[in-house]
């Protein structure tokens, strides 16, 4: 059990909601029907299975690239931005940036910045830490490289569980103005599958779609 320094230390860098390091978008206006999908570590091998689904259901998302996974896959990056997708910055390697020194945060996030932009012709606008933990730092930093954070509101929890719970607790969590954390590939250098992902996200769409508006990041920012 956390103590009261440990919940102080956990709300401070890992709470979705928490702005105590600096400001990060973690939900849309209550008051709109509308929703931002995200998904994280991409791209991979899943990838291309979940544009196919997006692309069949007129939906747009957010997806937050590791650099190093742009590299590994370029074409599928490209994809995503030739299909409309919005494209955030998620880090070149995927560390915990706890305890990480300014300047290797700064790397991370330049560099993945850097590989993004030459192989989908865009700059990312916006950034979602790892694990979602933030650090001292990390904002001055996301200022210079004029990005945004964005954590998120209903976690799918994808990387751990089964299709039909995957679908049970997205559906059961979502909300107004809810943004939801979805992955499309697993984190460099990791072994895996988001293979219950692309079994889920049908269904999420379909049912989801029957109450809520799919928007961007960005579109989601404007309508607060």
């Amino acid at each position: 059990m956390l103590t009261g320094l440990g919940v102080l230390v956990w709300y401070l860098v890992a709470a979705p909601g928490s702005q105590l390091l600096g400001p990060a978008l973690a939900h849309g206006n209550p008051g709109i029907p509308a929703v931002a999908l995200t998904f994280d570590d991409g791209p991979g091998e899943d990838t291309a299975a979940i544009l196919g689904i997006l692309k069949d259901a007129g939906v747009r998302a957010t997806f937050f690239l590791c650099g190093s996974s742009v590299e590994r896959y370029p074409e599928l990056a490209r994809r995503i931005a030739e299909a409309g997708h919005e494209i955030g910055n998620h880090t070149y390697s995927h560390p915990r940036l706890l305890a990480r020194t300014p300047g290797k945060i700064f790397w991370e996030i330049d560099r993945a910045q850097k590989v993004i932009e030459r192989h989908t012709g865009r700059p990312a606008r916006w950034f979602r830490p790892p694990y979602g933990l933030r650090w001292f730092g990390l904002f001055r930093i996301l200022r210079q490289q004029r990005m945004q954070a964005v954590m998120w509101s209903v976690n799918g929890r994808d990387w751990k569980t089964s299709a039909e719970r995957i679908t049970a607790r997205v559906l059961s969590h979502t909300h107004p103005g809810a943004i939801i954390l979805l992955h499309d590939a697993p984190p460099p250098g990791e072994a895996g599958n988001r293979r219950a992902t692309v079994e889920a996200l049908p269904a999420i769409l379909r049912i989801l779609g029957r109450s809520y508006r799919f928007v961007t990041v960005s579109e989601m920012q404007s309508q607060l």
